[in-house]
Parts: structure tokens; sequence; C-alpha cells
């Protein structure tokens, strides 16, 4: 049986539509294409007894100790009779099973079942506002979608009328609001779905669905956010997910199939969870232990105690967040903890600086930090892995201090994941190199070989569902992909990122934010604003700066002191009345506005105009896509932008990194 269908591009916005794959002869030998039901079906047949899931009863009276285990035996099984139910529902061969789910066993069961059926996934993030979720399930052309609680069903209620092409609503967990039993209200509970009893004719039909999938067809939608707009739906075809999984896990010398462990908690709609939840751990045959819907709030780091996982992908946020609980933990012999973390440090420095008779950390400073890993659960890890945001020098010292090297994977969606790694060392400054069969170059390099990193190989999406045009922006002419980061390739092929072209905010956690969006939505509430820069880049939550609208000076370019007629008529609805922007701040402006000190003047707005402010930024949070992507402070800067003053450059773009350079202590005022 072929694994392919015969193609004539490259790139497709069609879920019905194959792809050429961008594939040398030798990486075609090396990794043959292979479909994802294809593969789990190799992976459970190798690993039959083994424990695939390991998941705790979602019941307050359920021992916390007590996990429940799944061998891949019963998850081949599970996959089988979610597939027939999925069948039952009427997934058509080529639409979308959506799912708006915490992390679960059911999650897994659900995707490979509608993979299995020649259907395409599109994950939904839970923290999605209910206009967000009818984004991605009109988007999609979703027949069914799978919600895991009440909460979530009601998101799917306000929209559903809209929704003709959505047959059937799925609830995993009571409490229900529907009859569980009344098939044709199109409400469904898991748990009756899985006491059917599936005939003959729809198990033909899952064999024929089955043989029928390509490993050139689209496979999952992973929805991420532009610089502007609804986020876009990526296309990853069977063969990319696959291509890059295997790839990555050739330099994975250290793992012992049927032998390892991971957590899973971060969505799964996010494509590193992907990445290394559902096909690093089916690859090696290893145990997936899920974290409990708080992990992210807070019971991550007892999770972790508990499973002592063998490897461990977190953003940033995450290991920082580690760092916050071995400092609690140190408190009583912080001396001699940090004395053992600087020799181990200094071994890894000297190896790196080159010093062959670099001396080795002593055995007691080994041990100690050995005793600070096992406090915290990582005594087990054989790889630390992290990427999703920007990963500074010096969280990684941190880990090196403590014997464990943060392997950065650098990536995005739409290269599958992580196309990058390094394990031959620690690595400091650079995110690796690429991965076998992945090719990186640099668009237009400056003098210090500086551009745009460009990215080509079967890790390639297939497209932007249903976006032709900006499925072609991301190409290249030769089919590279313009990953939006500004780097430099060295002489060895190490990948060095140092920035990003696009405008994409990512915070702390990992949660990619399209700030024009949001700042056009602020501004549209509210009238008086003349720019407003949304502020999160590696960061834990968002701020925004905002400026009064105010008369610009012809001549000069300066913002002058003459209010706007919107902000003055704003500020009238508020029975607040003024006409010059000193009035309103109560502050004294010196006619050059060179000679402020922006961050030590202080304003002191009336309260109704700061009432007035909060109930615009509060209006924008109401309809935010998500938590994420909601505004927790505000600040009001003493001028509007403008070129002379260095906010806008000369094509009157917002100069992201001047501002906030310019502003710091001001936007440090938000965080502290």
């Amino acid at each position: 049986m072929t694994h392919l269908k015969p193609a004539t591009t490259y790139t497709s916005c069609c879920l019905h539509e194959p792809v050429k794959l961008l594939a040398s002869t030798e990486s075609l030998n090396d990794i043959q294409p292979k479909t994802i039901p294809g593969f789990f079906r190799e992976c459970c047949e190798k690993y039959q007894t083994h424990t695939a899931l390991a998941y705790k009863a979602d019941n307050p009276g359920h021992n916390s100790n007590n996990w429940t285990h799944i061998t891949y035996n019963d998850y081949f099984e599970n996959v089988e009779k979610a597939a027939l139910a999925l069948l039952h529902l009427g997934v058509e061969a080529r639409s979308s099973v959506a799912i708006l789910a915490a992390n679960c066993p059911e999650w897994f069961y659900i995707e490979l079942a509608a993979l299995r059926i020649n259907a395409v996934v599109a994950g939904i993030y839970t923290t999605n506002s209910a206009e967000a979720v009818y984004h991605v399930l009109e988007t999609s052309d979703a027949s069914v979608v799978v919600v895991d609680n009440s909460q979530q069903m009601e998101k799917i209620r306000a929209i559903r009328s809209r929704l003709p092409k959505l047959k059937a609503i799925v609830q995993l967990s009571a409490p229900y609001d529907f009859e569980e039993t009344d098939e044709k209200s199109g409400y469904y509970s898991w748990a009756n779905l899985m006491q059917l009893d599936f005939g003959k004719g729809l198990r033909n039909e899952l064999l024929f669905r089955e043989e029928d999938v390509a490993a050139n067809m689209c496979s999952l939608l992973i929805f991420t956010s532009g610089t502007v707009g609804l986020p876009k739906g990526v296309m990853v075809s069977h063969d990319a997910v696959l291509y890059v999984v295997q790839a990555l896990n050739k330099s994975l010398t250290q793992l012992k199939p049927g032998m390892e462990s991971c957590i899973t908690y971060l969505p799964l709609s996010h494509i590193a969870s992907q990445f290394f939840d559902i096909f690093l751990g089916m690859l090696n045959g290893a145990n997936i232990y899920f974290a409990d819907r708080n992990a992210m709030k807070g019971t991550l780091c007892e999770t972790i105690k508990k499973v002592r996982p063998t490897w461990f992908f977190g953003v940033p946020r995450i290991f920082e967040k580690l760092i916050e609980r071995q400092a609690k933990t140190e408190e009583e012999q912080k001396t001699l903890y940090n004395n053992a973390r600087e020799l181990v440090l200094k071994q890894y420095m000297d190896q790196m600086a080159g010093n062959i008779s670099a001396t080795l950390a002593p055995g007691w400073a080994l041990d100690i930090v050995k005793e600070i890993k096992m406090g915290l659960g990582l005594d087990c890890l054989k790889y630390c892995f992290t990427g999703g945001a920007s990963v500074s020098e010096e969280l990684k010292l941190h880990f090196l201090s403590l014997d464990l090297p943060l392997v950065e994977a650098f990536g995005m969606s739409e290269t599958c994941g992580g196309v990058t790694a390094d394990f031959k060392r620690p690595n400091l400054q650079t995110s690796g190199q690429a991965l076998a069969g992945v090719e990186f170059k640099i668009d237009s390099p400056d003098i210090y070989g500086e551009g745009e990193i460009l990215i080509r190989g079967r890790c390639n999406f297939m497209g932007y569902l249903k976006e032709p045009h900006k499925t072609r922006e991301a190409f290249t002419e030769d089919g590279f992909i313009k990953s939006g980061d500004i780097g430099q390739l060295d002489a060895g092929g190490n990948v060095y990122i140092n920035g990003r072209i696009k405008e994409i905010i990512i915070t702390s956690g990992g949660e990619n934010i399209p700030p024009i969006y949001i700042e056009d939505q602020i501004k549209k509430l509210l009238p008086c604003v003349g720019n407003a820069m949304v502020v999160g880049d590696n960061r834990k939550y968002l701020t925004v700066l905002l400026t009064f609208k105010t008369l610009i000076n012809p001549d000069t370019g300066y913002p002058t002191n003459a209010l706007l007629p919107e902000t003055i008529q704003w500020l009238a609805t508020l029975q607040v009345h003024c006409t010059k922007l000193n009035e309103l701040l109560n502050i004294q402006l010196p006619e050059n506005l060179q000679h402020l000190d922006f961050n030590n003047i202080e304003i002191k707005l009336d309260p109704r105009v700061l009432k007035g402010l909060q109930d615009g930024i509060d209006s924008y949070n109401q309809v935010a896509l998500s938590n994420a992507q909601k505004i927790q402070y505000f600040r009001v800067l003493l001028h509007d932008f403008s070129i002379p003053t260095g906010e806008l450059g000369p094509t009157l773009k917002s100069r992201r990194s001047f501002v906030q350079q310019k502003y710091a202590k001001i936007i440090d005022q938000m965080y502290n």
C-alpha cells in the first residue's frame, strides 16, 4: 500500500489536496514516508504490554498517589473504539474533528481515531473565548467538536446556530446539561458513546478509511497567531510530523525504548505538546503521565516530583518556576548548595572554553546537586528541552549548575516544532544545528551575516487553511519558510537567533500574542487614544502603554500640547473638560519635549479619566481571544508617538524596541 497520493504542488490551502514532499533521495531512504495511523499501529505492536499512558481520576476523593495505567494494547483498542464512535457520529473523510479540552487520555484517543478515519484534528485552547472557538470550528469545517466539561459546552451552545456543518458535540465528563441518550439533539456524552455496540458495517468503513490515508495529506491543524487578525490554521502533513520526530530521535542516544517517561501538561493544541508528548512518546514506547488541570497554576512541580520523568519540555517560564521552588528548598543550606552548583558550572564552562584538562567537579558537589535534583523530581532526566520563547543565558547557566544542560529547540508551528538542537555540548548562545534533512539559510545577510532565517525540508507545513495569499507570503520562491526571525549561521551551522521581524509577542509562558490586533481593538474602544503599545515579550502577562491624541506640529513633527477633538469629546462624556494635554495630565510640559525626563515625571489623572480608560481596557478583555491576550495593567505616557521623539520610524511604523527601552522604567513598574 502506497503512503503517498499523486500531487502537483508543494503547498496547499485545502484539506482535500495532497502536496509533494520536499525531500532528497537520501532523506526518503533514511526516513520513509508513513501515515500516523500506520506509525501508531507499528508502535503499539512493538510495545504491546508496556505502559503507554498514566492518569489520575478527576475525583476529589480519589487517592492522589494512585495512577491508572494504560498499556499500548489498551491504547490501540481505545483508539479503535473512538474511531468507530466518530464514524457513528457521521465524521466524513477530510473533514475536521475539533478538541476543546485539557490534556487527558481521551484527547490522545480522539486525535488518533480521527486520523485513522482520514479526518483532520483541530485543537482549541481551553482559554479561548466563544468567538475564538467559533473561528476555529468555522475555518476547519468541523463536523464534530469534543469538549471536556460543561464550562466549555457553554461556549459551543453560544455559537452552534452559526455552524451548519457541525453535526455533533461530545462532552467527556459530567455533569451534563442534556439527555445523554437523546441522539437527535446532537449532544453526546463520551461515556454513553463508548458503551455502544458498533456493527460490522462501521468496522469495514474504518478499514476502508484507514487505507485511504496518505502521508502527504493534512493531519493536524495548529492555529497560530499572525501579527494582525484572527489565528491562522497551519496545515501539517502526516509525513512532516513523523519526519521531524524521527529526525530528532536519532540524536537522542540516551533514550531506551520502552523505559522512558514524560509529563504532558502544556496544551495539546500547541505543536510542542503534540511533538514531545504524543509522537516522541509513541516512538519510544514511553509512559506519558497526565498532569492535572491546575498544572500551570502551580501543581506541576508536585507532579514532576512524583513522576520523575526521563525527558521534559518546558517553556522558559516553567523553568523559572522550578528555580523559584528550588530557592525555597535551599534556604537552610544556601551557601553549601551555591558552592556545589558553582563547581559544577565551572566544569561545564571550562569544557565549553576548550580546556581539555578541565577539572571535574568534586564528588561531594555532584552529590549535593543530585540531592537538589531529587528534591525537584529532575534526577532521572536524560534530556531537558526548552523553546516556545527566547531562552536567556542566565536560565541556561542556572540549569548547567544543576548538571542539566537545557537543549534549546528552535522551530515554529510551520516547521512542525523544533528543527534545531545541540546534543554534543552545552550551548549558551546558539539554538544548535539543523536536524538532518532540514536546510537553513540567511536571507539578504548584512555585513555581519545577519538576516531573516529561512527554513526548508520535509518539516515544511503545507499552507494556511483557506488562505492562499498568506500561504504564498510565507514561502520564498524556492520553497523556504520565512521564519520572521533575525539571526545568523556560523561556519559550523549553528543557528543564532537575534530577534524577530514579526510583531508577535511571546510571553514567558510561550503564548503567541498578536499585539497589533489587540492595539487596534483598544483604540476602537478608546477613541481618545492615539497609540497603544502592548508589552509582554518574555513576561508573565500583557500590559499596554497609552498616549492621548494631540495635534502634531506640521513643521517640526513634534506632538503639541493641544488635544484633538476626539480626545476632547471623549473627555466630555466623563464630565471632564480639558483642551490641553498638560491640564489633562496635571503636569508642566516644556516647549521642547527633548528635555522631558519621561520616566520620572508623575502623571496625576483625574479619577474619572482613569476609570474611563480602565473601562475601555475591561471592555477589550471581555472579548479577548484568550486569557493570555488580556491586558492586566496600563500606563499613560507624556505625549503621543512621533518621528522626532523616536517612537515612530520614517514610515510611521511603531519602533517597539525603542519604545520599550525609552520607557523601560514605566514598563517595569507594571511588572513589579
